[in-house]
């Protein structure tokens, strides 16, 4: 008789657990057990096994054809009919001899059907056994396959009905009983008899020549265990046409949905499900079936979330997907190794996977570039103040440091490796990574633009407190974040600071160099006297200059608080000295004529009051209060 269907395999499971308080009979040792037979002779278990196993013998080792089956192996197949009748009302699990006897009857069995068989025998009474015992292998068979089926099953149901009791108890502390249960949970939860029953189960209906309806069952429960867990947080799969459809705020919920699915997958469904197959699958014998079902459950699975992957891929790029596609290459990328064990195709295809989600990154990285170079905005910022681009670009660049590994990975080509091999070890630049040298690709544009962009300010001096303004606020950004710094290197910023320093002197040149002429004594004496003329206009050009700077620069910004008081010290440092010593030694020739207020406007401490007006984006006052 043939191997049952696979449909005649998957009927009602038996419900034979029903209590450990089985009849005394089935906890005796089937060794000692005398089954009752046609034979006249009556033999124990382990005789009638002895006998099975001489008989398989002399039909590998005789030429001559049989005719009938010994009477030493005649009854057997009722024997191990009877074991299944009484594995039928205990179960499995129970009693350690039981199994074990009623496993070794059934390897037996099999092995005389499957020899019987190659022989190919025309004889009656050998036929006649043939049969008998290829319906007894069926039954016993299917028995295995129910039990099999049913600690699967069962321990899947058990555990879910434990996690949906321990998600609905105490409501008032779902958010820390969460954390628990994360931090905690085993997944699969079989307890240590059912697998060890599992185990028993599995080998024994691979040895009796079932390992196909063993995998089946196996597979098919264990698929409706990812199914339950897969709908448990809510991913249904979204098909291409979807993901081309639905606006990018709604792409990124179901984004971060199988973010957390494919990391759950990652820390804890595959590493159970590996161990759970590992357990019940344990002999070397059975490695190839170990790969097989693990690759099958876990593939199946996994395609799905590489397809919804691949759909969000082919979306249009934009700059703020960079940072949901960087998390699904590093999501893909901790994939990889709890796949390990799985056939090599499936971890190449994951591998594709990442690299298009990287490619994709690299292009939306590049495409920020790209919109640097091509910002032409020809209105300039009022009062000199950082530039919107500047913010963007700079807040940009310090999330994508958060990816810094990452981006480094995608960033990585050949044509770049081999640059850097050319490169000294020495240079400054050989140590920048290949994410890094994007980072300055991009400051180098963001400067260029920024240099562009300072030419709207007709004042030369506004024009330098623009570049200040941006100069600074790149230089804090990339002191305040130590990714960037990392990433940019020492000699980057070095040239920064010293770009800085520059911006200062032009500022101060321009507009601070015509006032210290003011005060310059060249000119004031005429044939040894001080002229009166030339004084008064010297003081009337330092009022006009001044008042003008006044009124100008106070509504300037320079939002950084240290710069704006840096500024000011050494403004202050360098015209109060020079019109206190102005001051001094000229006050007496303009007081001892008419209007002597209408040319000395300032004392030395108003010039330092009115310096401190400068740069706070403020309208001026001149009302101030002399002293």
């Amino acid at each position: 008789m043939e191997k049952p269907e696979n449909h005649a395999m998957e009927s009602e499971t038996l419900d034979h657990h029903k209590s450990d308080d089985h009849s005394d009979e089935s906890e005796q040792q089937l060794a000692t057990e005398t089954p009752k037979s046609d034979s006249s002779s009556q033999l124990s278990l382990t005789q009638e096994m002895e006998a099975v196993d001489d008989f398989i013998q002399s039909l590998s080792s005789s030429t001559d054809p049989l005719k009938e089956i010994p009477p030493s192996v005649e009854p057997f197949p009722e024997t191990v009919d009877s074991l299944v009748s009484k594995m039928e009302s205990s179960g499995l699990g129970r009693d350690e001899a039981e199994d074990s006897a009623f496993i070794l009857a059934l390897n037996r069995i099999s092995k005389s059907v499957l020899t019987l068989r190659e022989l190919r025998l025309d004889s009656t009474p050998v036929s006649s056994w043939l049969n008998r015992a290829s319906s007894v292998q069926n039954r016993a068979a299917s028995l295995l396959d129910e039990e099999f089926r049913h600690l699967l099953d069962r321990s899947r149901e058990k555990n879910k009905n434990n996690k949906n009791a321990d998600v609905s108890s105490d409501s008032t502390h779902v958010e820390s009983d969460r954390c628990v249960l994360q931090e905690e949970e085993t997944f699969p939860d079989f307890p240590p008899e059912s697998i060890s029953t599992l185990k028993k189960i599995a080998g024994a209906m691979i040895s009796a020549g079932y390992e196909a309806e063993c995998c089946m069952s196996y597979e098919m429960s264990r698929r409706h265990a990812f199914k339950e867990e897969l709908s448990e947080v809510g991913f249904e799969g979204i098909n291409v046409e979807d993901v081309q459809r639905i606006p990018w705020e709604s792409l990124e919920g179901e984004i971060a949905s199988w973010i957390s699915i494919v990391r759950r997958c990652s820390t804890v469904l595959f590493p159970g499900e590996l161990s759970l197959c590992t357990a019940v699958f344990s002999s070397e014998d059975h490695a190839a079936t170990r790969i097989r079902l693990f690759t099958g459950l876990v593939s199946a699975v996994t395609i799905r979330f590489l397809d919804f992957s691949g759909a969000v891929v082919l979306t249009k790029r934009s700059s703020e997907k960079l940072f949901k596609f960087l998390d699904m290459y590093e999501t893909l990328r901790d994939l990889v190794p709890a796949v390990e064990q799985s056939d090599s195709d499936l971890i190449e295809e994951i591998k594709l996977a990442q690299t298009r989600l990287g490619e994709a990154a690299v292009t939306i990285f590049g495409e920020l570039e790209n919109s640097i170079k091509t910002d032409q905005g020809r209105t300039a910022v009022p009062s000199g103040a950082v530039h919107p681009l500047t913010r963007y670009t700079m807040n940009y660049l310090k999330y994508a440091c958060e990816y810094k590994d990452t981006l480094d990975q995608v960033f990585q080509t050949e044509p770049e490796q081999e640059t850097r091999r050319n490169q000294r070890e020495d240079d400054e630049e050989y140590k920048v990574s290949a994410f890094g040298r994007q980072m300055i690709k991009v400051m180098e544009h963001l400067d260029a633009n920024l240099e562009v962009k300072s030419r709207l300010y007709r004042d030369p001096a506004l024009r330098s407190i623009f570049l200040m303004n941006n100069g600074r606020y790149i230089l804090q950004k990339i002191k305040g974040s130590t990714e960037i710094r990392d990433l940019m290197g020492q000699a980057w910023t070095r040239k920064r600071s010293t770009e800085l320093r520059q911006y200062h002197k032009s500022y101060q040149r321009e507009t601070w160099g015509k006032v210290l002429q003011c005060m310059n004594q060249e000119g004031i004496q005429v044939n040894g006297k001080v002229s009166k003329p030339v004084l008064k206009e010297r003081f009337k050009v330092f009022n006009a200059m001044f008042d003008e700077i006044h009124k100008t620069q106070s509504t300037w910004i320079v939002s950084d608080e240290q710069m704006q008081s840096e500024l000011r010290v050494s403004i202050a440092a360098l015209v109060i000295p020079a019109y206190r010593s102005f001051f001094g030694r000229y006050k007496q020739h303009i007081d001892s004529g008419r209007h002597s207020d209408k040319y000395v406007k300032y004392q030395p401490e108003d010039i330092e009051t009115y310096i401190d007006d400068l740069f706070d984006g403020n309208p001026p006052s001149m009302a101030r209060k002399r002293t």
